[in-house]
């Protein structure tokens, strides 16, 4: 590749070492199509033949062919993918091959393939984000006349629908999901055209190669050409790039793909630790399914919630990659630097374990594997644990005029009242409340129900049930 300056060879631990072929190839798609692309504009300013671009495209059609049967060999020596298929290109097709590469750097190269592969990753991770919502909403639909306990600093706090809780796991999700935002970011401008850092020579029209990367032909480009937008709005990327040193060397795009994982699989991580508790014999609210759990290896009456805890783990490790990519960048000169070839990992593990994350969890919410036990919730309720029925109290006689701190002293001593009695709610008497305050009223026993608690949050966000039916209707809705 370099031989006219070097004489030597690069030692053989140093091809291993600086080799990122082992990784990058999954760029191949994207390095084929930007090639393409670049071929087809060598063509129109006259730097190859017709014949040229023909074989060009003959060429590269065998490699694809050859990559997705397997039968193509990816060489260390030739460093990455851009230099495997191009040196692939030019054994079939001879000094076309040859002319390919003219006026373009792999820094420009490598810029727009990572680019384009960004925005796809980022439409397959904003599919996955919906497919999680569908199953959310429909255990949500099943759940709206199942009440449990909403908590506080791990403290029982509140009665809720349990739909009004799935709907937080989905509102979590879905307004924390920024992966639009990220594939907009990767499609915004596109480098080609800005050669090692200083652009090209031969007189590419970078605007028409932003267009022509994802296959836009040159008819439809004219024909934008002549609209009012001109050469915006169509194709791959918005625009070309603005200024060719910042092309080569920007990678906000791929923080911004990462940033959007780490934000969802955090959330992902706090539903996942949600359930891992719902799901043990202390709370057994759910139980989830065989197709999501796991046994011991020694204690055989073991249901292990694996699913949540590994997407609990897997967290760490995509947060991780965010840190890893601020790290490479905080340092680097102006245009590209060898570092960014550390980008890429980074990039490729937190994409992948993101999307991994959330298909697992969409499986964890599905039918068959999210089990609500409503026996076992109703008993936890009956036991009057925590006294959620507490705040009936307090909001009834601020309906009696009774001021609120007033009325939350009043509710604190009767809360005291039956705990020294190992009493519930439940069992109150007009006599216990007349021993702790003469202003609850006999009348108060019959507003003592979590139904009738959960029913006065009918604000718009609260969990009442027509609150909680008008919400799933939106975000049906939304789903369409």
């Amino acid at each position: 590749m370099w031989q006219g300056r070097f004489s030597g060879k690069p030692d053989k631990l140093m091809q291993e070492f600086s080799q990122s072929v082992s990784f990058d190839q999954r760029l191949w798609r994207e390095d084929i199509q930007g090639s393409l692309a670049y071929a087809a504009e060598l063509q129109r300013i006259g730097i190859l033949s017709a014949k040229e671009l023909a074989d060009i495209q003959r060429g590269f059609k065998q490699i694809t062919d050859e990559i997705e049967s397997g039968k193509f060999q990816w060489k260390v020596e030739l460093e990455d993918v851009h230099m495997n298929i191009e040196s692939r290109l030019t054994e079939l097709i001879g000094d076309a091959g040859k002319k390919l590469h003219t006026g373009r750097s792999r820094n420009d190269q490598v810029s727009t393939d990572f680019r384009v592969w960004a925005a796809r990753r980022a439409d397959d991770l904003d599919a996955a984000v919906k497919a999680l919502l569908s199953q959310i909403l429909g255990r949500a639909h099943e759940t709206v006349d199942v009440i449990v306990p909403a908590y506080t600093h791990l403290q029982r706090a509140m009665p809720v629908r349990m739909a009004h809780q799935l709907l937080a796991w989905f509102g979590m999700i879905h307004d924390g999901s920024s992966f639009l935002h990220a594939w907009a970011q990767a499609r915004a401008l596109s480098p080609l055209g800005s050669g090692a850092c200083s652009g090209n020579s031969f007189g590419v029209d970078m605007q028409r190669l932003a267009m022509r990367v994802d296959g836009t032909t040159e008819e439809q480009i004219d024909a934008a050409a002549k609209s009012a937008l001109g050469l915006r709005n169509i194709g791959a990327f918005k625009s070309a790039a603005r200024n060719s040193m910042q092309a080569v060397s920007d990678r906000d795009f791929a923080l911004d793909l990462v940033y959007a994982c780490a934000k969802c699989m955090t959330h992902l991580s706090r539903i996942a630790e949600d359930l891992i508790l719902w799901s043990t014999a202390e709370f057994g609210f759910v139980t989830l399914g065989d197709a999501v759990t796991t046994g011991s290896s020694i204690m055989p009456q073991k249901r292990n919630p694996d699913a949540c805890e590994l997407v609990r783990g897997k967290t760490g490790r995509v947060v991780g990659h965010l840190m890893s990519l601020f790290t490479l960048l905080k340092g680097l000169p102006s245009t590209y630097n060898r570092d960014l070839q550390e980008d890429k990992e980074a990039v490729f593990d937190a994409t992948d374990q993101t999307l991994a994350c959330l298909r697992v969890m969409a499986l964890v919410f599905s039918k068959e594997s999210f089990k609500v036990n409503r026996q076992r919730i109703q008993q936890h309720l009956d036991s009057g644990a925590g006294y959620m029925e507490a705040m009936n109290v307090a909001d009834w006689l601020v309906m009696q005029g009774v001021p609120f701190r007033d009325g939350h002293d009043i509710t604190g001593r009767l809360v005291k009242y039956v705990e020294q009695k190992g009493m519930r709610f439940a069992d109150l008497t007009a006599a216990d409340l007349a021993a702790v305050d003469k202003r609850l009223k006999p009348e108060l026993l019959k507003e003592l129900s979590l139904e009738a608690l959960v029913e006065r949050k009918q604000v718009y966000a609260g969990t009442a049930k027509a609150r909680v039916l008008e919400r799933l209707a939106e975000l049906k809705e939304w789903l369409k």
